[in-house]
């Protein structure tokens, strides 16, 4: 083509109407489906006037149905006239099918090619590690426990947290006691209202709770999750349904209340659920109903002298109890003087209602517990040591750790597994101890706050824990999985195992202690008798000397003449040999 046509042909495209030549849609058929071609000019003619083509196509394709369906998988191979439900009849039937020798011929066969497969599986080892000689780059730690959440008393830090209840509906509220245990360190200035908390939304507290007094010791109702009973820090006992407001719904007079603060209050098993019962710093322990609070139905004074009528002024200052739904008259009481009170509500005479006392701790007792998964052992968290003890053996613990750098302050047991206990210190550090894998050292420890921690509590689920300061902040707390899953299923025997272990050893070493007293006792008190005995021989004979002297110095006196001479010896050899 000449330079001339070839002008010509791009002078007769480019006059061409664009609106027309954009209208053009050639249609092609492809595959059974519809295609459509598209022919457009780019924005700037293309290289020498010459558009770039663009294609877009659409094609059908066939519909598949989905459908789920299940296979029923059952027993074969048995001949139409006999049950597979009779068991005889199958055992008959095998007996003779083993006795042909088709069976026979055919298991030879079919073992060939199983013998087969399994030495191939022999020659290759499935559990072969490799690179053993090199050292892995990262060491996995364990994980730790964390902090999920902070809760801060809306006062500004003027309280402690003193005591912490979870919700029975899942955990989802705390209730929280904002006091003090310190001596003179509430005054009129301090707030008196506690909270209610939701762990989802810290921001605010779901409500307030106002009493007479502030509160020292909060307790929610295992069966009814409206209603809350707390005891004073003036002592008095009071209780909520939360459905009804922030202000309680009946608390007890000052006349019939605690003398002093009330430290710790537990709901009773009861049918009714209506009853409950406090201690107090004045050594009493009173039982309450709801329904009636004018006066306590029961009184317990913990005189550990045991006398009737027992003598309050010598009662043991209560610190902390612990009760068990599954024995009802049965509770134990943590005092400051570090004795245990067991008692028994149900005793015929108020002596006997002191069961035992256990010589626990050299310093106040601030958490007492019994282990969920095993009700003979309970714990005891006092001055710096955690101490696990037998209940009918109360001479010594059967275990104890190690003092702490800092003075532990509470302690629970997990909900979820038998060998592990959680504590809280003085210098805001929380520890988990597995008292299976070593009760010399925590097995996990995390600085909560800079302050210290007053309380612990651990939720149901065993997931989360609760610890509450000195300065009034609630810290929620992660737990991890190595602490809250056990090991294997065989933890719990293997724990009681050692528990069992250990509480034989103490009886063996207090049966050797009690006989070596008994030894000692003997040797020192074996020569005491016979010198008594002697020296009440001496005085008879010293008697009898003095009435013979007496008697013939009178018979000689009466005859008028003087003492004979053999008379006055035979005198003195008789006084000397009684001598």
């Amino acid at each position: 083509m000449s330079m001339e046509e070839g002008s010509e042909v791009s002078r007769l495209r480019l006059s061409f109407p664009r609106s027309r030549r954009a209208k053009q849609k050639p249609r092609v058929a492809i595959g059974g489906g519809v295609a459509t071609i598209r022919n457009k000019l780019s924005s700037n003619g293309g290289c020498n006037g010459v558009g770039i083509q663009q294609n877009e196509g659409g094609v059908n394709t066939e519909t598949i149905d989905f459908a789920s369906t299940g296979v029923n998988h059952t027993e074969g191979g048995w001949p139409r006239d006999m049950s597979t439900t009779d068991k005889d009849q199958k055992v008959r039937y095998r007996k003779k099918v083993e006795k042909d020798d088709v069976y026979i011929h055919s298991v030879l066969q079919l073992g060939q090619k199983v013998e087969h497969c399994i030495r191939q599986n022999n020659a290759i080892d499935i559990y072969e590690m490799y690179f053993t000689d090199e050292e892995s780059p990262m060491v996995a730690e364990p994980e730790p426990i964390k902090t999920v959440n902070v809760i801060r008393d809306p006062q500004g830090g003027q309280r402690m947290v003193t005591s912490i209840s979870f919700s029975p509906e899942g955990g989802r509220k705390i209730a929280a006691a904002y006091s003090s245990s310190k001596f003179m360190a509430l005054t009129d200035a301090v707030p008196k209202m506690s909270y209610i908390w939701d762990i989802n939304t810290s921001s605010s507290p779901e409500m307030e709770l106002h009493a007479p007094s502030w509160l020292q010791c909060i307790k929610y109702n295992s069966k009814d999750t409206h209603v809350i009973a707390a005891g004073l820090h003036n002592g008095q006992v009071s209780w909520w349904d939360t459905r009804q407001g922030p202000r309680p719904v009946e608390s007890t007079s000052l006349e019939v209340s605690h003398a002093q603060t009330v430290t710790a209050l537990t709901w009773m098993a009861l049918k009714a659920r209506t009853e409950l019962f406090t201690v107090s710093t004045d050594g009493q322990v009173l039982w309450w109903d709801t329904r009636k609070l004018s006066q306590p139905t029961d009184t317990l004074v913990l005189d550990p002298l045991r006398e009737d009528p027992p003598n309050i002024s010598r009662a043991l200052t209560a610190t902390c109890v612990e009760y068990e739904v599954s024995m009802p008259t049965k509770l134990m009481v943590a005092t400051e003087q570090g004795k245990v009170v067991a008692c028994n509500r149900r005793a015929r005479s108020p002596p006997d209602r002191i069961s035992m006392i256990y010589n626990a701790h050299i310093a106040p007792i601030y958490a007492i517990q019994r282990n969920p998964f095993l009700l003979k052992n309970f714990m005891t968290v006092g001055d710096w040591t955690i101490k696990l003890w037998a209940e009918d053996f109360k001479e010594s613990p059967i275990l104890w750790t190690k003092p702490s750098p800092s003075q532990m302050r509470s302690g629970c047991w997990s909900a979820t597994r038998s060998s592990v206990l959680f504590t809280a210190r003085l210098d805001g550090t929380l520890d988990a101890w597995d008292l299976l894998t070593s009760w010399h050292a925590p097995s996990a420890s995390v600085q909560v706050v800079d302050e210290g921690l007053e309380v612990v509590g651990a939720h149901d689920g065993g997931r989360l824990l609760v610890a509450g300061s000195q300065l009034g902040t609630l810290s929620l707390l992660h737990v991890p999985s190595r602490l809250v899953t056990p090991s294997d299923k065989h933890e719990k025997a293997a724990f009681t195992s050692l528990l069992e272990r250990e509480t034989r050893r103490e009886r063996v070493l207090e049966a050797r202690h009690k006989e070596h007293r008994l030894r000692e006792r003997v040797r020192g008190g074996a020569g005491r008798p016979r010198r008594e005995e002697e020296s009440l021989e001496a005085d008879d004979g010293v008697k009898q000397a003095e009435e013979e002297y007496l008697r013939r110095v009178e018979e000689n006196g009466d005859r008028g003449s003087p003492v004979d001479n053999e008379d006055l010896k035979s005198f003195s050899s008789s006084g000397s040999a009684e001598r």
